[in-house]
């Protein structure tokens, strides 16, 4: 037996992958829908931040300049909330996607999600363009990306069908490959 080819993708930085963002992917079903949200969310506490330090400022200026200790508490207090907003609310990562390719079956993986289909189940395999994923196929299948690709590598089963985004050159030599391999293992 050969060992696997191994495509994969980096882990990468992403805000709504945070603890506010995990919040919201968690009680809303719909990904799209759920980072909406987050966005909606994150930039209503930013301002509502900032508004708050600008009315705080404006009510207790003088107090905050003449006293030691109030202006001691008002820097902290305007540093730990800034703090709080960064941790919970920017502070997340994609895991990196992972596609493995045996003689008989493709294995992609992303953090604690993971899928293995047989090769001879496959119905279709072909790249589409990054639009035209999320216009048609982004509710009907499984998506494993760690960012937006230029495009995407649909694979498409009898009994379950994914979305690989990895980079365009990964996805045409595993398209090459997954294609060599059904013709010999229909053979």
């Amino acid at each position: 037996m050969t060992s696997p080819l191994v495509y994969s993708s980096r882990a990468r930085w992403c805000a709504s992958r945070s603890l506010l963002g995990y919040v919201f992917r968690r009680s809303i079903a719909n990904e799209r829908q759920a980072e909406a949200w987050y966005l909606i969310t994150i930039s209503s506490v930013v301002v509502a931040a900032i508004v708050m330090q600008f009315m705080a400022w404006s009510f207790w200026h003088e107090e905050i300049q003449n006293s030691p200790l109030i202006s001691m508490w008002y820097w902290g207090i305007q540093l730990g909330v800034a703090g709080l907003v960064f941790i919970g609310g920017f502070l997340g990562y994609c895991p990196r996607v992972r596609a493995s390719l045996t003689e008989s079956s493709l294995s992609v993986s992303q953090g604690r999600r993971s899928v293995e289909l047989d090769l001879s189940t496959l119905t279709d395999c072909r790249i589409v363009s990054a639009l035209q994923y999320y216009r048609k196929w982004d509710c009907r299948v499984e998506g494993y990306m760690a960012h937006i690709p230029e495009d995407v590598l649909l694979v498409l089963g009898e009994r379950q069908s994914i979305a690989i985004g990895i980079d365009p050159d990964a996805h045409a030599r595993l398209l090459v490959e997954m294609n060599r391999l059904a013709e010999i293992n229909a053979v």
